[in-house]
């Protein structure tokens, strides 16, 4: 489906909003039949004519995000080419809501529900082009994602995931480096190593580079990208593992994020960090009760196998601090914690960090991309929660709070120097949901896309 701009009307459908007040002045009977009342959402066809209820649609952006879903989910239902709406100059949010109503994911699907609906013309008083261009970027980069997020771990592991970035980049300003497991081994990123031991794929890293001309800031996000987690030696319920292809989700956000710089650009300079491992279980599965060396040094005590995120995102962060000296911010991304999902829901992802003034940072960018965080802060009591008698520190840590206790885990991973500038966002409850909520479908939603966009513009 096409969204695009125009200074005339050019649709089979034409999109009508209606406030209650302007309900007064339609004369149509239809409308007048329906029980039409112009609420938020309400909707209803008379001939030609899509008449949309906007009466409740709050300041918050979201609501129009949702709406523009809604109407391309209906204009989809109703099996028409073509319509046409007049938007005013900020509509970037019910633009991104337009597209991302088109989103399907049926690759495994033997019969495909293609949908008819093939243009959406908008009409404005203003020139909307660079809003709808940015907005289009915005979802399809949300789109990318989820449809990585979405792809079974036999059709998504290291090696397609390593060839469908070399393409998308091949010609484009964002530099592609791919670090193997000799590298891994050489830089003793042996919790990483580990957590991939008993996959029949090779464990690797894959670094992606924007670089513009000039630049004040530089920040830094790691995505987790465990490409299956069975949890290992301790195996999860079977019930669990439906799932756990959306255990790369942090990884695929950062993908889609970069997907989109690519396209767009940025003031600062971005690099990222994907750490793909596959937690699996065979004769040389890494093992509770071991002891792994960290690239920097720290011993880790393994208590619990499925706790695997957090080493694959622990070596990453030491190779980050070691590559970059100009760090300005440096974030982890990942579906780290079932703790998060209990502590925060299905909608929401938390945010830990020494630093409260970043965290608020990133749940304004988060507000304004309709996407919540809330605050998993730590209290002095349980700064020492992670500390172990047989090694450094343990990979879980006391009972209670898993979610902050992972992000302390981290934490561990980070220079002093470095310490103030780090956040992690746990993203174990929306990244990947099993009944649609808001603008989100069931399955990978992409979430954190649009946040980290808002971040850094």
């Amino acid at each position: 489906m096409q969204i695009k701009y125009s200074k005339k009307p050019n649709g089979v459908i034409t999109v009508k909003f209606l406030s209650s007040k302007e309900l007064k002045t339609v004369k149509d009977k239809t409308v007048k039949r329906s029980g039409f009342q112009s609420k938020k959402n309400q909707m209803v066809l008379s001939g030609d004519t899509l008449y949309v209820g906007i009466e409740g649609i709050k300041k918050d952006l979201d609501d129009w995000r949702v709406l523009g879903m809604k109407i391309t989910q209906k204009l989809i239902s109703m099996k028409v080419p073509s319509a046409t709406m007049n938007v005013p100059k900020d509509c970037a949010e019910f633009i991104e809501g337009l597209q991302l109503g088109a989103y399907n994911f049926d690759k495994y699907k033997s019969k495909k529900k293609l949908s008819k609906l093939k243009t959406i013309t908008l009409t404005s008083k203003s020139d909307i082009k660079n809003r709808l261009n940015k907005a289009i970027a915005k979802a399809k980069a949300q789109y990318h994602t989820r449809d990585w997020v979405n792809t079974t771990p036999e059709d998504a592991y290291i090696g397609s995931i390593e060839k469908a970035i070399i393409k998308m980049f091949k010609s484009t300003d964002v530099k592609v480096d791919i670090f193997d497991e000799k590298f891994l081994k050489k830089k003793g990123m042996n919790a990483h190593l580990a957590v991939n031991r008993a996959s029949r794929h090779e464990a690797k890293t894959i670094k992606l580079t924007y670089t513009p001309k000039k630049y004040k800031e530089h920040h830094i996000f790691i995505g987790k990208g465990l490409t299956y987690d069975s949890g290992g030696l301790s195996l999860k319920p079977s019930t669990s593992m439906t799932t756990m292809k959306a255990d790369k989700a942090g990884a695929m956000t950062v993908w889609g994020f970069m997907k989109y710089i690519s396209q767009r650009g940025s003031k600062s300079k971005i690099t990222i960090y994907m750490g793909i491992a596959e937690n699996m279980v065979g004769g040389d599965a890494y093992k509770p009760d071991d002891v792994l060396t960290a690239m920097n040094g720290k011993t880790i005590h393994i208590k619990n196998t499925d706790a695997e995120g957090r080493l694959v995102l622990f070596d990453n962060l030491c190779l980050a601090q070691e590559q970059n000296n100009d760090i300005t911010t440096i974030h982890t991304l990942a579906t780290l914690t079932g703790a998060a999902v209990f502590q925060f829901g299905d909608e929401a992802a938390g945010l830990v960090s020494f630093n409260d003034k970043l965290k608020r940072k990133v749940q304004k960018a988060g507000t304004k991309a309709g996407e919540i965080f809330m605050d998993a802060a730590f209290h002095k009591y349980m700064l020492d929660a992670i500390k172990d008698d047989l090694a450094d520190i343990s990979n879980t840590g006391s009972r209670g709070m898993g979610c902050q206790k992972a992000g302390l885990f981290l934490t561990n991973a980070i220079e002093k120097k470095n310490i103030k500038k780090y956040v992690h966002w746990d993203i174990a409850g929306p990244a990947f949901v099993e009944k649609a909520w808001g603008h989100n479908p069931a399955g990978g939603s992409g979430f954190g896309v649009r946040t980290l966009i808002n971040y850094i513009e």
